[in-house]
């Protein structure tokens, strides 16, 4: 069902969301990583923005993008020396894998050959010692990507982590397949889902990130809590930080690039968290269908970018 920012022109949508895309490439993408990292050292997870490849050509394109991107994360590990806080690398699996019509799962040949892409970037990653993270889509994505993501691991890739959403209710069996092995973003998730196997609650949504970062982080699980919503972060400290006495190496905060949330970053650093920027960078038809879903599933977005067109801070 189409909503009002759908019917918004896209150029409009990429202008009242401009704080949340960080460039149009991926060398303007780890300058701004870069200085981040020196002025206030927040680092950062890079995202090739895209989705839904129509064609082989167009998988292919991405496969040389994250390639290039890899490169690059590897060039600056001399500047980010803590391997724990080094930029990682964020990838889709839709991204790999021909799809004839974006709301319907490919063919098992295509899902193959997706996962022979993603198994390629990986390795190459891998041997590079960049750190990627395998995101989570639609649900009709959750079973392959999971799949992939377990049968890299399995394979020994242990640069790779992976996403899971709160929003869902089969993710409450999902999280019993993870392990000291792995790396969990933990998010409520931004893709529309139907009453019947997702939340529709985001207070229940944002209650289940701290019910399920204690279960992860009790399997030996490293979790990456991502909310920008403080209450939560606080209640993340003070019902499964404090209470597991965990060390500042077990776990992470993450926030999308462009929310107002710095003093609150500023302070998670300084008591010596690690905080991480998520920063999606793409040309305008990538960014543009991205930009509609974050403001779809975050309203305050919009009110932060009209603030800032109109140069209110």
């Amino acid at each position: 069902m189409l909503t009002p920012i759908d019917l918004l022109p896209t150029k409009l949508v990429l202008s009242l969301a401009s704080p949340y895309i960080a460039a149009k490439d991926a060398e303007q993408t780890l300058s701004l990583a870069r200085t981040l990292y020196e002025k206030d050292q927040f680092t950062s997870t890079i995202d090739v923005l895209g989705e839904a490849a129509t064609s082989l050509e167009e998988c292919q394109n991405y496969v040389e993008k994250y390639i290039k991107t890899i490169d690059l994360i590897d060039n600056s590990h001399s500047f980010v020396q803590e391997k724990q806080k080094q930029f990682t690398l964020s990838f889709k699996p839709s991204m790999l894998c021909v799809s004839s019509l974006p709301d319907v799962l490919p063919d098992q040949e295509s899902l193959k050959s997706g996962y022979e892409r993603t198994h390629q970037i990986v390795k190459y990653a891998f041997e590079r010692n960049v750190n990627m993270t395998l995101e989570a889509e639609h649900s009709i994505w959750t079973d392959y990507h999971l799949d992939s993501y377990f049968s890299l691991l399995n394979a020994g890739y242990t640069n790779l982590g992976t996403v899971l959403q709160t929003r869902l209710f089969r993710t409450a069996q999902d999280i019993k397949r993870f392990d000291q092995r792995t790396r969990v973003r933990l998010v409520i998730g931004i893709y529309e889902e139907s009453a019947d196997i997702a939340y529709t609650d985001k207070k229940r949504m944002k209650e289940l990130l701290i019910d399920y970062s204690r279960e992860l982080l009790d399997s030996g699980a490293y979790v990456e809590l991502a909310t920008h919503d403080q209450h939560y972060i606080n209640k993340f400290f003070t019902d499964v930080v404090l209470p597991l006495r965990l060390s500042t190496n077990k776990f992470e905060i993450q926030f999308l690039l462009g929310v107002p949330r710095y003093e609150l970053q500023k302070n998670l650093v300084q008591s010596g968290n690690i905080v991480r920027l998520y920063l999606p960078f793409g040309a305008d038809e990538s960014a543009g269908p991205y930009c509609k879903r974050r403001l779809r599933s975050n309203p305050n977005l919009l009110i932060y970018g009209l603030k800032n067109l109109m140069g209110i801070h």
